[in-house]
């Protein structure tokens, strides 16, 4: 083939290189072709003319013409909507990244499989119980029915006790003389919130007849009057800053190991505790508890209303307080036998009556009706707390004597705690558990002096205006200021029953029986026992009960208590409890 033919054939295809790595022209590199030398090289062979070469310079050289920017999206002044173009690799590159950061945050929560929920929840938990019940009260008929109700006193308008006022109206009384049957109710649901690896919080709502800080049991028998009440019955916030150390605050369940002869079992508390607990040995560990508790708070607006004498005006504050503390030791002999030992204070501040200032009989309000007790139930000895005057009455002994009635001890409790305990199985064990209170704020020349209740039998004396006569008069204070209970329980279950399940498993049981002798002044009758007698102290008798799980957390139980007062008047009761109790 002829150089001339080879040329003619090589020169289309050389032009269009020479053009194309002209026009794609960029920064050379060293491995790179020279597009210019490569045209001076085809004019020598005489592949292209001088003017092919010059033109495709010049045409290689000229300015491309700059695009159009992509236009934002949005809409233009005409209206125009422009949606910008994502290419595809950057929406699987987005959709991965999506996908990525749920899965992870699904793991975290756990909510990426069948039947998980997510992780907030799993740091909730709600708790409750039900139970139902049949109570039998039975009066003894050698009782006697003079016993003042002052709880219905205290918390209502003032009652005049001057029998020689024209509008005297006799007290309520307590009713001892006929026996009562009850079906009741009790419901609590409550929920448990773990916030954080040492906060916690814990609230609980119950039925309840009334206000009563020792009962949360709904008496039934509400077709003609509608649904129940529920009131709030615990909120707490709980502190475990420290391993085996916890603080409590708000209402919160009995933080002291007590038994019903200080403190009934559905009481909760007020305010604050600290409560500890550490082992010493591998048989032996301590424990305690202190803490600070709201009794009563003075209403704000608590004053005279004394306005047409010109001194009206707010009293002093009359605040009430429960200050209390309590140490104790557990040993372990060996693994079937436990002896559990404590000791501890409650001191009532402020909770004890006082004496009004001088107050007018037709005043409204005086100086100490807040020292009344907001509470009770029956036995502390009580005493009229108004100084009533009658200066520039023409006939005193016309005019009433409104009275509010106060405490006429100080409490100052000491207690001290016992059980030992024997569980040879899992399915069977025995306890011995005792209790002993005594007040040392308790003064007998004190409440000697003021009691006008807990008085021994009526006495005939000689009439001091009448050398002649005789006339009767009320004994002697018989009130006291001990207390002492024992208790023996065997079963498998030894702390199932008296309200509570405690995660009882099918076919565990209990039995017991209980002797407790709580003489008047010994506790605050406000926060005892509810059960026994007709609730609070002045109490001595036996109880006994048996409790037996007919289902897992299913209790059924009964209980028989006889019970008689220690001073004043005869007052004997016997009550029977039968219960259904459940919880979740």
């Amino acid at each position: 083939m002829s150089h001339t033919c080879l040329a003619s054939r090589l020169k289309p295809v050389l032009l269009a290189c020479a053009a194309g790595v002209g026009l794609a022209a960029a920064p050379a590199h060293a491995q790179q072709v020279d597009p210019n030398r490569l045209l001076e090289l085809m004019v020598e062979k005489g592949l292209v003319s001088r003017e092919e070469a010059d033109a495709m310079i010049a045409d290689a050289t000229v300015e491309p013409q700059p695009l159009p920017p992509v236009p934002a999206g949005g809409v233009a002044a005409d209206g125009t909507q422009t949606i910008p173009y994502v290419p595809q690799v950057v929406r699987d590159q987005l959709k991965e990244e999506l996908r990525e950061e749920l899965g992870q945050q699904a793991q975290a929560e756990g909510w990426s499989r069948p039947g998980e929920t997510p992780e907030w929840t799993r740091r909730i938990s709600l708790y409750g119980d039900v139970r139902a019940r049949y109570e039998g009260i039975f009066m003894d008929d050698g009782n006697f029915d003079i016993f003042e109700k002052f709880s219905a006193i205290n918390r209502g308008d003032p009652q005049n006790i001057n029998t020689g006022s024209p509008d005297y109206i006799p007290p309520q009384f307590i009713n001892s003389l006929e026996d009562r049957t009850r079906f009741q109710l009790r419901a609590r649901l409550g929920v448990r919130a773990q916030i954080t690896d040492w906060v916690s919080a814990d609230i609980r709502v119950a039925t309840g007849n009334d206000r009563t800080p020792v009962s949360t049991n709904q008496t039934m028998g509400a077709f003609g009057g509608g649904g129940y009440e529920i009131w709030l019955d615990r909120a707490a916030i709980h502190l475990t800053p420290v391993e085996n150390t916890r603080i409590d605050l708000g209402r919160f369940s009995n933080p002291f190991w007590t038994s019903e002869l200080l403190f009934d079992q559905d009481l909760n508390f007020d305010g604050v505790a600290v409560s500890g607990q550490g082992n010493i040995a591998d048989n032996f560990s301590l424990f305690g508890t202190a803490g600070a508790f709201p009794v009563f708070n003075t209403d704000l607006n608590f004053g005279s209303r004394n306005a047409p004498e010109g001194t009206g005006g707010p009293y002093e504050s009359h605040d009430k307080y429960l200050f209390a503390a309590q140490a104790g030791f557990e040993v372990r002999p060996s693994q079937e036998i436990s002896l559990r030992l404590a000791g501890g204070y409650f001191h009532y501040d402020n909770v004890e009556g006082e004496v009004s200032n001088p107050c007018y009989w037709y005043e409204l309000t005086c100086s100490s009706d807040a020292s009344r007790p907001a509470f009770q139930q029956f036995g502390n000895t009580m005493f009229p707390i108004r100084d009533v005057i009658y200066d520039g009455a023409p006939d005193p002994t016309l005019l009433p004597e409104n009275q509010y009635f106060g405490l006429a001890s100080k409490f100052e409790i000491l207690n001290i705690h016992g059980a030992l305990e024997y569980r040879p199985s899992d399915r069977f064990g025995v306890r011995l558990e005792g209790d002993f209170v005594k007040n040392l704020g308790w003064d007998r020349d004190v409440l000697t002096a003021r009691a006008v209740n807990n008085l021994g039998p009526q006495i005939t004396i000689p009439d001091p205006d009448d050398t002649n006569g005789t006339i009767t008069v009320d004994g002697p204070y018989e009130g006291g200021d001990t207390g002492w209970h024992v208790r023996l329980a065997i079963g498998s279950a030894l702390d199932a029953g008296q309200g509570n399940v405690t995660g009882a498993r099918a076919g565990d049981w209990n039995a017991w029986v209980s002797y407790r002798h709580l003489e008047s002044d010994a506790v605050l009758d406000a926060f005892a026992d509810s059960d026994f007698h007709i609730g609070g102290t002045n109490a001595k008798g036996w109880q006994l009960g048996g409790n037996y799980a007919i289902a897992p957390n299913v209790l059924f139980g009964g209980r028989w208590m006889s019970a008689e007062e220690i001073a004043d008047a005869p007052f004997s009761v016997d009550r029977a409890f039968i219960d259904l109790m459940t919880r979740f």
